[in-house]
């Protein structure tokens, strides 16, 4: 584990928060749209059964996890050419499914510091690949989040990769942890839960953390938010979410409980 000087370290709190406060701006502002009637938002539904939880995975486990080869994400991540704009340190945090290969299939949300390190980070990922989660050493698909950090540390540039975001003090800290993936991804939980949902709801998101324990079974959700307010969609991705199956978080290659957060915009569903 690397030892952060004071500065360092109150630094990147102060990066961190800002990425707080970019998520709950995002999740109050909705775009501009020339709609001369505004047409009516249905009430998500069914909403499943929030009342079982999946049971936990049966056979060994692996999460997906930042790759070290040519294709690796890491290959791809570089400070963007305005130098201005990336004088500061800055913080992206990103939420996708990818695939048994590894390839990210589905970016649901980028909350970053500035738009710059943003599209950085959504190059590497359009490019770059992971290594796949494996359930009996099969490849699975996975929803996964992570914080990506560019740091600048005397005259030397720095890009740090963390399969974790809700955890904040793990990412300030660079410790070795991974917090829970969704496995199967999120538009297969989505569409396990109602075959009918997404005809019902095109456009709207929700945002859910789901705490899981060391065997992955999810032990409760928190901070439910939806985009417009009184869709139902909060309710249905809870749902849909504690019917799912996650990884558990690991700690130094241990299984340990956690939490993720779940982003959903429901129009890439």
């Amino acid at each position: 584990m690397e030892i952060l000087s004071v500065r360092r370290s109150a630094n990147l709190l102060l990066v961190l928060a800002l990425l707080g406060g970019l998520a709950a701006c995002q999740k109050k502002t909705a775009p501009a749209v020339a709609t001369p009637t505004p047409t009516p938002v249905q009430t998500a539904s069914p909403t499943p059964d929030l009342s079982t939880p999946a049971p936990p995975i049966a056979g060994a486990i692996a999460p997906a996890l930042v790759s070290e080869g040519s294709d690796s994400i890491t290959q791809y991540l570089h400070f963007p050419n305005d130098t201005e704009a990336t004088k500061a340190d800055g913080a992206v945090q990103f939420f996708c499914d990818i695939n048994e290969e590894g390839i990210v299939v589905a970016v649901h949300a980028l909350v970053g510091t500035s738009d710059d390190y943003k599209a950085a980070v959504q190059t590497a990922l359009d490019w770059g690949h992971f290594t796949p989660a494996t359930i009996d050493h099969k490849p699975v698909p996975v929803y996964l989040g992570g914080t990506i950090l560019f740091l600048h540390e005397k005259d030397e540039k720095r890009i740090v990769v963390s399969l974790a975001t809700q955890n904040r003090d793990r990412v300030r800290k660079m410790t070795n942890y991974i917090e829970p993936q969704l496995v199967g991804g999120l538009r297969h939980a989505v569409q396990n839960a109602s075959a009918t949902f997404i005809s019902d709801l095109l456009d709207g998101r929700a945002e859910v953390v789901v705490n899981v324990d060391a065997r992955g079974v999810v032990t409760g959700t928190t901070g439910t938010t939806e985009n417009p307010k009184g869709s139902g969609l909060g309710a249905f991705l809870e749902g849909a979410l504690k019917r799912a199956q996650f990884t558990p978080a690991y700690d130094n290659t241990k299984p340990v409980a956690g939490a993720i957060n779940v982003v959903a915009d429901f129009r890439q569903l």
